[in-house]
């Protein structure tokens, strides 16, 4: 027979619990649980009150529950996509991965496809899915970028003009956003910009990291 005292410490250690974890559809179900374990101490000590409040705490996590997994099972993506998500997004959650792709759009493009132009607006992220691209600076070659690459995220930030000219070597296959479809997003879902600024680290990284000519100011 659990007494009230432990009702009442589990219903606690539960919410420390979902205080931990990143998942946020574990963190409605802990909470959720939780606040049933409040409930039935409010029951146990006859404190209306609280009974109430943790009723309502209970149901607006079971419901926002219910949402998240219902729209997790919802979420519909290609052999592509999610093995886009397992290489490069695996810190962004499957719901949220699935919203971000959704706002992007995918291009299959011909050779020597211009993606930037040096000095000017870039209004464009693109993801190289398939094929290679030239980062030519003052008509010099110093990079190319591949398969999992970004190019315009930099400009994204900054707001800079694009720093290279960037072009297609042979046929490629990307997904591209809009600046302003990609802004929109993630004002919606903060939770979205955050794992996008540590892919655009790990992947400026890498790019800096390789051998042969680098970008020197790189916008890609």
């Amino acid at each position: 027979m659990l007494t009230n005292d432990i009702i009442l410490s589990i219903s606690y250690v539960l919410l420390i619990v979902g205080g931990i974890v990143r998942d946020v559809l574990t963190l409605r179900m802990l909470f959720t649980v939780a606040g049933g374990f409040a409930v039935w101490y409010g029951l146990a000590v006859d404190d209306l009150s609280l009974t109430l409040w943790e009723s309502g705490f209970t149901a607006v996590n079971l419901a926002q529950g219910a949402y998240l997994w219902h729209e997790k099972r919802s979420v519909k993506l290609s052999a592509e996509e999610r093995e886009l998500h397992q290489t490069r997004f695996s810190q962004m959650s499957l719901i949220d991965f699935h919203r971000f792709v959704r706002a992007g759009t995918w291009v299959t493009a011909p050779a020597e496809t211009e993606l930037t132009q040096q000095g000017q607006p870039v209004v464009r992220i693109v993801l190289i899915s398939e094929g290679a691209v030239s980062v030519t600076i003052d008509g010099t070659i110093v990079a190319y970028c591949k398969r999992g690459d970004f190019i315009g995220e930099m400009a994204f930030v900054s707001g800079n003009p694009a720093s290279a000219t960037v072009l297609t070597i042979g046929a490629a296959r990307y997904l591209m956003w809009n600046f302003d479809d990609l802004r929109q997003l993630i004002e919606r879902h903060p939770d979205i910009k955050t794992a996008l600024q540590g892919v655009f680290t790990q992947n400026l990284i890498e790019k800096i990291g390789r051998p042969g000519p680098a970008p020197q100011q790189p916008t890609t």
